[in-house]
């Protein structure tokens, strides 16, 4: 939440733990920190011991509106607790492991499928290597995000698919080794004086091989005379010098490689999409130490698979698991682990170390040593979390699932939708102290009150108050919309329904409210968007559809508004926007193509109140927005009347209010809105997840609101006890204070027939003065005002002369 205010966020998770369906993992080097990412865009932070590995989960990050697809450290001391996460929409973010904040994000053009930490010689700090899909590999600074300079191709340019950054052994340099998708190996050597004003670096080597859409690649880490490259269907080795293969490993039948590793010269690890592990051993052609590296291949001599890391259930998931290979120390031991976070949200810790040995005539399967989930955790936990209505719930009947909320301030209540159609109305207030403050109210079984509101057919999917976006509505108003494909119009107070739209084919996504500019009709009606693609214009007052925008071939992902030219702007899926009037409901015209961004984007630049009416109308606002000139000349350009007056309205207002601040000095402290010391905000990791809810509460509004309560239920004698209040002020108070109820009635009266009888008596004046007698008179008292003072400064002057003259 913005503002410099101390605001404490309080989670109310319920019974049942938010889904978490793993899309990378990482673990810090000291084994103090997991850190999951999910295909929802939450990251979830795990404590962990590093003796027992047991996992504990802290905290849960949210920040990505895509998959989390890398995950990498930050810093190359180990202590600094920061992490870079990447998403499927090119979003990049670098979080605080300590507390949780969001510290830089960035969102970049290029989607990164890998991320590799590196050391770079002639650097402070590591250097993030990123490639993906984009034909370059861009190398980033972790703390700002920003692009320090990037490596391009010269011969077979394409997307980069896989890389490896290493330092030989007998260079000072760096070696980029990557691959791309069609299996062109390039080889960049960096110096470590690269920037972003330097000419582009081409690759200094490049060899064709038969290797197409590589997932990983990675050179052996202990003589560097190997690499692994790992597709889809085969993993093979190559010898680093001239890239020819030495050995090829066929995928288990019905499952595909994902990434590899090796754990010696002659030993590696691979995974596969089912989760499982896969030791082989090296043939003797592939190991560099062996008299027969690079010789013929022998037909017995072959890699050999002598371990599986695997779970012993061999459960079904539904997409595959996110694994990696980390190695870490621990008290001066070095540890290798395998993780993997699956789909049911579980992770899963295997100790390769225990596995690296072989056994004779015996293929073993290893079992992980540490297993936990968020299910897990939450059934551990003593008592479990609570949700917030828990209250309504019995331990004898099945629990109703909460799929939509919304606060109302003003009158400090709950509104909460539930899976059967029902809708909830509690005290705010009274709800919270339920949950978390402990006492003899928890042994009421009617506290507290709550009302219930009967009329949808399933479940409640999202719900509006209008009247806190705009008080051009009726305060008693509330609009649900569910699954029943309806939309209804509630009274708040009295909870009866007024009305049920039954306009669209589909179930109730969203619910708008247009901006207030726009049409005296189309300002007391509601915005609905439905599955079946359809978007409607209800009105509340006169209940029934203004307008159904219904020709959309795709869902509709956002709507945006012209309302001096009548338009509801529709962007769809696939990218086609649709131009609807909203007072006839006539289709202007489709777009597609770049066309149809523009014409987005000026929507998004048109002045800021235009979009939807979100914004208050105070002036702490109008410092947000764009300078009014631009607008103005804007508006100009393009001939728009109501633009020019919306920025002529905000360039004198924000002058207004420049000269208000002005005049109260500069040490005066700026005014600021007072806060509400609760709101109550719901949230969901994944739709089919129950609804938890956040409670942020404002500590400075909080006080405000308890000193200004208990100083509202003292007397004057008790504020002067506690030292509060002096009886100097006690006595000036008196004396502003009436002796009687109607004196002050009486005093205000009188000054205001004094003030009327001046009136008329200066208005009498000026019409008796026929002929500006006063006005002469006035003037020449003037005059001989100016000429008197004239003459005592020339007397003045004369006597100095003289003075000076005696001198």
């Amino acid at each position: 939440m913005p503002g410099t205010n101390l605001i404490v966020p309080v989670v109310l998770w319920g019974k049942h733990a938010p889904s978490h369906c793993v899309s990378s993992v990482y673990l810090s080097r000291d084994q103090k920190t997991l850190v999951t990412g999910c295909y929802d865009g939450q990251i979830c932070i795990w404590q962990v011991n590093p003796d027992t590995l047991k996992m504990t989960p802290r905290c849960l990050l949210v920040g990505h509106t895509a998959p989390v697809t890398c995950l990498s450290r930050a810093s190359i001391i180990q202590d600094n607790n920061y992490i870079v996460s990447s998403s499927e929409a090119g979003e990049m973010c670098t979080w605080d492991l300590v507390d949780g904040k969001c510290r830089e994000s960035v969102k970049l053009t290029q989607v990164h499928t890998n991320i590799q930490a590196y050391h770079m010689c002639n650097s402070e700090d590591l250097r993030l290597f990123c490639n993906g899909y984009y034909a370059e590999i861009l190398i980033m600074d972790p703390f700002s995000l920003e692009i320090l300079f990037c490596l391009s191709s010269k011969m077979n340019p394409d997307w980069i698919s896989a890389l490896h950054v290493l330092r030989p052994s007998s260079r000072k340099d760096d070696v980029v080794l990557a691959i791309s998708i069609t299996g062109t190996v390039k080889v960049w050597s960096l110096l470590g004086h690269e920037n972003k004003q330097s000419e582009p670096i081409y690759e200094n080597e490049s060899k064709q091989i038969r290797c197409l859409n590589a997932l990983s690649l990675n050179c052996c880490a202990y003589n560097q005379r190997t690499v692994l490259v790992v597709c889809a269907k085969y993993c093979q080795i190559y010898d680093a010098g001239d890239f020819s293969v030495l050995c090829s490993i066929q995928a288990p039948s019905g499952e595909r490689w994902m990434s590899g590793d090796f754990l010696a010269t002659d030993r590696v690890l691979v995974w596969s999409t089912e989760g499982k592990g896969y030791l082989y051993k090296l043939p003797a052609n592939s190991v560099p130490d062996h008299k027969g590296f690079h010789g013929p291949t022998v037909e017995h001599d072959s890699p050999v698979l002598f371990g599986i890391l695997a779970h012993p259930d061999n459960k079904l998931l539904s997409c595959p698991p996110a694994m990696r290979f980390v190695t870490t120390s621990v008290g001066g031991k070095q540890r290798r682990l395998l993780l993997r976070g699956d789909s049911h949200g579980v992770v899963s810790v295997w100790s390769v170390d225990d596995a690296a040995t072989p056994v004779p005539n015996q293929l073993p399967s290893h079992a992980p040593i540490v297993m936990t989930s968020l299910d897990m955790a939450w059934a551990e936990m003593n008592p479990s979390p609570v949700g917030i209505l828990d209250q309504l719930s019995h331990t004898d009947e099945q629990e109703i699932k909460l799929t939509a909320s919304i606060y109302l301030l003003a009158a400090n209540r709950l509104v909460v939708g539930r899976e059967d159609g029902s809708i909830v109305i509690v005290n705010a207030t009274h709800t919270v102290q339920l949950q978390l403050l402990h006492g003899g109210h928890q042994q009421l079984d009617d506290w507290p009150p709550h009302q219930l509101l009967l009329g949808h057919n399933g479940r409640v999917n999202c719900l509006l108050y209008p009247h806190h976006v705009h008080p051009r509505y009726d305060r008693s108003h509330l609009v649900s919309g569910g699954i029943d494909f309806a939309v209804c119009l509630w009274d708040l107070f009295s909870g009866a329904l007024l009305h049920r739209f039954c306009v669209h084919a589909g179930e109730i996504t969203q619910l708008i409210v247009p901006p207030h500019n726009c049409s005296t009709r189309i300002q007391k009606c509601i915005c609905s968007v439905a599955s079946d693609h359809s978007v409607t214009l209800l009105s509340l007052t006169e209940r029934k559809c203004v307008t159904l925008a219904s020709r959309h071939l795709f869902p509709v992902v956002s709507i945006k508004w012209r309302p001096a030219d009548d338009f509801m702007v529709v962007g769809c899926s696939d990218g086609t926007v649709y131009v609807w009037q909203m007072e006839t409901g006539h289709l202007d015209r489709v777009l597609h193509g770049m066309i149809a961004e523009e014409v987005l984007s000026a929507c998004d630049e048109t002045v800021a109140d235009e979009l939807g009416g979100a914004l208050a109308a105070g002036a702490g606002d109008l410092q947000g927005l764009a300078n009014p000139a631009v607008h103005f000349f804007r508006g100009l350009r393009h001939r728009n009347l109501t633009a020019m007056r919306a920025a002529t309205a905000r360039g004198l207002a924000a002058l207004a209010g420049a000269g208000g601040a002005a005049g109260a000095g500069p040490l005066a402290e700026p005014p600021r809105a007072r806060r509400a010391p609760l709101t109550v905000q719901g949230f969901r990791s994944n739709p089919t997840d129950p609804e938890s809810h956040i409670l942020f509460f404002d500590i400075e509004g909080l006080i405000v609101e308890l000193l200004s309560e208990e100083y509202s239920a003292m007397s004057p004698a008790s504020l002067e006890a506690a030292g509060l209040i002096t009886s100097e002020y006690m006595k000036v108070a008196a004396l502003t204070q009436s002796a009687s109820p109607d004196a002050a009635k009486r005093i205000s009266d009188f000054f205001g027939r004094v003030k009327d009888k001046a009136g008329d008596m200066e208005r009498i004046l000026k019409e008796k003065d026929k002929h500006g007698i006063l006005a002469k008179m006035k003037e020449g008292a003037e005059t001989m005002q100016t000429k008197l003072q004239a003459k005592a400064e020339q007397l003045k002057g004369n006597v100095e002369h003289k003075g000076k003259c005696l001198v």
